[in-house]
C-alpha cells in the first residue's frame, strides 16, 4: 500500500461536502419505476457479498476512500463520494469514477455513479471493486440524487472485507 500522503489528506479535508458532490451529478439515471441495470439487480451480488463476512462500518468512514481495481496493480478507479439508500432499501455507494486512462487531479474528469454496496468490499484503508469490472463501472448511468436519500454519516452499515489481491 502507498505511504500516507499528508498533502493529499489536507486536500481531502478541504474537498466539498457530500451535498455539493451530489449536486454536481448529472441526472441520467432511469426514471421512477424503471428497471435497474441488469448488473445491479444480479442475485449473485447478494450471494458474493454474504461470502465476504460483512462487517459494521460507519457510512462516513467510507467517504473519500479510493476505489481500487481488484488485481495486483490495484489501479485507482475513483473515490467514494457518498452513501445513499434507494426507496426500495438498497444501499448504494456513490463513486466519483475516473474516465479510463484519465489521471485527474482532485476529481476533475470524474463522473458520479451509484454502485451497489454488495459489489464493493473493504480492503484496509481502501474500497475494492469486487463484482464489477472497470468497464461495467464506466457503463453505469450517472448518479441522480433525486433517486436516493443520503445515509447519515454516523449510521452503521455492513460492508464485506477482502484480502489483498497479490
Amino acid at each position: 500500500m502507498p505511504p500516507a500522503r499528508p498533502l493529499a489528506a489536507l486536500l481531502l479535508c478541504a474537498a466539498p461536502p457530500l451535498g455539493a458532490a451530489l449536486a454536481r451529478a448529472q441526472p441520467s439515471a432511469p426514471a421512477d419505476g424503471a428497471a435497474a441495470p441488469p448488473i445491479l439487480a444480479s442475485p449473485a451480488l447478494a450471494r458474493h457479498a454474504a461470502e465476504r463476512f460483512p462487517q459494521p462500518v460507519l457510512a462516513g468512514a467510507l467517504i473519500h476512500r479510493e476505489v481500487l481495481r481488484p488485481v495486483e496493480q490495484q489501479e485507482v478507479l475513483g473515490r467514494v463520494a457518498g452513501v445513499v439508500r434507494r426507496p426500495d432499501g438498497a444501499l448504494l455507494i456513490v463513486v466519483d469514477a475516473k474516465a479510463p486512462g484519465w489521471r485527474g487531479w482532485l476529481g476533475l474528469g470524474a463522473r458520479p455513479v451509484a454502485v451497489p454496496a454488495k459489489a464493493l468490499a473493504l480492503l484496509g484503508e481502501y474500497v475494492a471493486l469486487t463484482d464489477l469490472q472497470p468497464a461495467q463501472l464506466q457503463a453505469l448511468p450517472a448518479f441522480d440524487p433525486a433517486q436516493a436519500q443520503p445515509v447519515p454519516l454516523a449510521e452503521l452499515i455492513r460492508m464485506g472485507i477482502v484480502r489483498p489481491f497479490h
